[in-house]
């Protein structure tokens, strides 16, 4: 199905019969996680009269779910995340498809240049590595910072001090007008960082002048065939009033 679409009076085409994916499969078992949350739980419902499993005898499967949506999955975040006003991420979006741009990038060793607050054993996505390199009109910047797709769908990045974003990087994101930052890694923040949540604050300029519209997708994964350049993107959320909440972003090639 191929489709035409005008964007800031620019014209493109898209194939919406052929979607990438970029949120990573949640499962019970050998799953990917992150936060150091307990693995997703998904149990039949049992009470007196009930039995919510077919196997065990129901007329039904009918199970809950327990999940962490920072640590068991692909996930999308408000500034409620970080604010002490309930900020609900599923009644943000006005729309959910996007001008995108996917940039991969390759996190850097600290430098004493950019020593400040950070590790020598830290890697980082500097602001030299992302300046100029943002397209005019991008509502929304993937970063691609992990070449191993395949690798993604178990993998433990507990203590494993994860490349972050600079906090010049993340303002200078905002300064480009981009609406939505969706990234490869549980956090453009560092794993230890003695709750200072740096890049967080200077992408939605908290506790400045907020533009409460902004969200950030974290624990994405894009396969490793995908080229770098500018997608549609449609950014579906769980309808769940929290900060942040499952989310389901999907990319298609403009031509």
């Amino acid at each position: 199905m191929i489709a035409e679409i005008n964007i800031n009076n620019e014209k493109f085409k898209v194939d919406l019969n052929d979607p990438i994916d970029l949120s990573l499969t949640s499962k019970v078992e050998k799953s990917f996680k992150a936060w150091y949350v307990d693995e997703i739980k998904i149990n039949p419902i049992k009470n007196d009269d009930f039995i919510g499993s077919v196997n065990e005898g129901g007329a039904v499967n009918f199970r809950e779910i327990l999940i962490n949506p920072h640590g068991n999955m692909t996930h999308t975040e408000s500034v409620g995340h970080i604010s002490q006003e309930k900020i609900n991420v599923n009644r943000l979006l006005k729309t959910n498809n996007f001008l995108a741009q996917l940039l991969t990038v390759k996190p850097q060793k600290i430098t004493e240049k950019i020593k400040k607050n950070n590790k020598e054993e830290d890697e980082i996505i500097s602001l030299g590595q992302i300046k100029n390199k943002i397209l005019p009109n991008i509502q929304a910047l993937i970063i691609r910072t992990q070449i191993n797709y395949e690798e993604l769908a178990n993998k433990n990045y507990n203590h494993t001090n994860w490349p972050f974003l600079a906090e010049s990087s993340a303002a200078y994101i905002r300064s480009k007008g981009v609406q939505h930052l969706l990234i490869d890694q549980p956090s453009i923040d560092k794993e230890f960082d003695e709750g200072k949540l740096l890049a967080h604050r200077a992408f939605w300029n908290y506790p400045n002048e907020i533009d409460l519209n902004k969200t950030i997708t974290e624990l994405i994964g894009i396969p490793d065939h995908v080229e770098d350049g500018r997608y549609l993107l449609n950014l579906t959320l769980a309808n769940i009033e929290n900060d942040a909440v499952p989310s389901r972003p999907i990319i298609y090639k403009l031509f």
